[in-house]
């Protein structure tokens, strides 16, 4: 015993326009995700500029320090470590901020992917249901439903593509951060 058929049509309508629904707000993600994106690299390149500049100006003084002491270092394998390790940290912290903004693209690319994918499932498998006069025959519905299997498939690939690589920047980005903490820590102690 199934459902009456209006009863199956308003389901089936139902479930079309919340998949669509969901694609909206996740398309709306990824245009806001892409500006937040953009002003991102704008800031990262702009404080990769400073930070470097400040960098070179503050060793250079403090170097013209070392030189008016008349002294020699006596620890100064020490000092070019801490130098070292300060940099490594430096080039590790711009990594992280680089790779986030990597995951986070391919994370979003995903999550469209799978929507999409979703939606165009929902639509071959529930609007042939909806009784719409142009999908009467099995013949019709097979060519409503076999374009949109097809892109769900392409999809599928899609999305299995930015999965690898988000779970690659996704190690990448942990890892730089571990490594800019601890090159910090050990840089100033």
């Amino acid at each position: 015993m199934g459902l009456p058929p209006n009863a199956v049509q308003h389901f089936a309508k139902q479930h079309v326009e919340a998949v669509e629904k969901h694609l909206i707000s996740v398309e709306e993600n990824l245009l806001k995700d892409a500006n937040e994106d953009r002003r991102a690299f704008e800031k990262f390149y702009y404080n990769l500029a400073l930070f470097s500049g400040g960098t070179i100006a503050l060793s250079i003084t403090y170097l013209g320090y070392l030189k008016t002491l008349g002294k020699t270092l006596s620890h100064q394998r020490l000092l070019m470590a801490g130098w070292s390790a300060l940099f490594v940290c430096l080039l590790f912290s711009l990594t992280y901020v680089l790779v986030t903004l990597y995951y986070g693209h391919h994370f979003r690319e995903r999550e469209w992917a799978e929507a999409k994918k979703r939606k165009l499932e929902v639509e071959a498998q529930d609007i042939p249901k909806m009784g719409v006069v142009n999908l009467r025959t099995p013949q019709e519905v097979a060519d409503f439903q076999a374009p949109r299997m097809e892109q769900a498939k392409k999809l599928a690939e899609i999305a299995a593509k930015h999965e690898k690589l988000e779970k690659r920047y996704f190690k990448l980005w942990q890892w730089s951060g571990r490594i800019a903490q601890l090159s910090f820590a050990t840089g100033i102690g």
